[in-house]
């Protein structure tokens, strides 16, 4: 074979060879632009599911921003309607005192009143006995006044100790002199009642001793309806019965 010859297939061959490798070149840079391509795909997926989130994110987060708005505005006006009605309770606990004092006042100055008629009755040896009767009737129904206006009002408005104390001692006094009372009328319709004996000077001391103690206990509620908020207990004990 002639040196042209083998020159000539050398070169097909080699022209072979390189457009094989072209080819190959080819392929691998079509697959790799195929790739590239898949993976910027995937990461505009990506991209725009991180923007879907951000958006939801930012959406729950305005939400959230509302509902706390809402919830802070609730409890604003929660404090608002809370403190109202601590106001209204103040005022109407205020109220209730004042009546409750007006009420144990006035029935304690009665039980006073009544029972020094009745004492000024029972010892006047020209008064008739139907004017006892009567004098003894409207006593009782002082006293039971008295005791039921007592009892309410320490149980409703919790007294402060000093004047649970003063209504206790009204109360013992009022008792004391209650049981006297009916000792004395007893001597008189018995007609065992002689002028400066023990049960009339008993008597006396209770009367001054029962109108000392309704002035103590006067001023005692007047200072407490002054002093508003003041300290309070239940008072124990039993109290006495008319």
């Amino acid at each position: 074979m002639r040196i042209e010859e083998v020159a000539t297939w050398v070169a097909a061959g080699l022209a072979l060879i390189a457009v094989g490798l072209a080819w190959w070149q080819f392929w691998l840079a079509r697959q790799e632009s195929r790739q590239a391509k898949q993976r910027t795909e995937a990461m505009r997926r990506l991209a725009a599911a991180a923007e879907r989130d951000a958006a939801k994110a930012a959406e729950a987060a305005r939400k959230a921003h509302e509902q706390a708005e809402r919830a802070w505005e609730q409890v604003k006006l929660s404090r608002s309607q809370l403190e109202e009605a601590r106001q209204e309770h103040r005022a109407s606990t205020q109220t209730e005192q004042w009546e409750w004092a007006y009420a144990v006042t006035k029935a304690a100055r009665e039980i006073v009143d009544t029972s020094q008629e009745l004492i000024r009755i029972a010892l006047d040896p020209q008064v008739a006995p139907h004017y006892r009767t009567a004098a003894d009737r409207h006593y009782r129904h002082a006293a039971h006044r008295w005791q039921d206006t007592m009892i309410k009002a320490v149980a409703r408005t919790s007294p402060p100790l000093e004047m649970q104390q003063q209504v206790v001692t009204f109360a013992d006094v009022q008792q004391r002199l209650h049981g006297t009372l009916g000792v004395l009328l007893r001597a008189v319709e018995t007609n065992t009642l002689a002028d400066g004996d023990a049960l009339t000077k008993q008597v006396h001391g209770l009367r001054h001793e029962l109108n000392n103690a309704n002035r103590h206990l006067q001023r005692i509620v007047s200072a407490n309806l002054t002093t508003p908020d003041t300290p309070t207990q239940q008072i124990t004990g039993d109290l006495p019965s008319a």
